[in-house]
This record gives C-alpha cells, structure tokens and sequence, in this order.
C-alpha cells in the first residue's frame, strides 16, 4: 500500500469554480486586475482558500459568491465564516 493517499474531496469553493469552468466552457485563470482586485484577496490567499488550508472570512465569501453567481451558502457549504480582524476592517 501508498504511503500517499490521494485527497479526492473537493471544498465548496472548488466545486464552484469547476461549476464555473463548465459554464463558462474553458479553466478559470485569474488575473489580478479582473479577479483578485475585484475581489479583494491575494493570489496566494485564494490558493490557500481553495485548498481548504485556511478559514475563510464573511466579506471574501460574499465576493467571491458574487464574482461566481453564486449563492454564498454554495460557497460556505462547510465552512462557518469568521470575522474581520478589526486591523483589517476600514474606517
């Protein structure tokens, strides 16, 4: 037996954008000025999210819903949003 095990689980951010890809009839490939800016998250970040690595706040789920057309609970399927840190929070 593998001492590798192969992740088959996709996160709910993955099936949306393969959900998206199959919409839009090609692979989604970010760019900072028409996704990551209007978005408001790093390229690194929206890696880290997809992957499932980190939690994912309230206000990217909500951009991310709304850059994808989707609904957010699509987004946030398993996952429970956490807030802002007041150092990132606007005036």
């Amino acid at each position: 037996m593998s001492m590798h095990t192969l992740k088959t689980t996709q996160t709910p951010l993955q099936m949306v954008v393969n959900r998206y890809e199959e919409r839009n009839g090609c692979p989604f490939k970010p760019t900072r000025k028409l996704f990551y800016d209007r978005v408001g998250i790093t390229q690194k970040r929206f890696g880290m999210l997809l992957r499932g690595e980190l939690p994912m706040y309230g206000f990217e789920a909500k951009s991310l819903a709304q850059f994808f057309g989707v609904p957010v609970t699509d987004i946030l399927d398993q996952y429970e949003p956490v807030k802002k840190p007041k150092s990132l929070q606007q005036p």
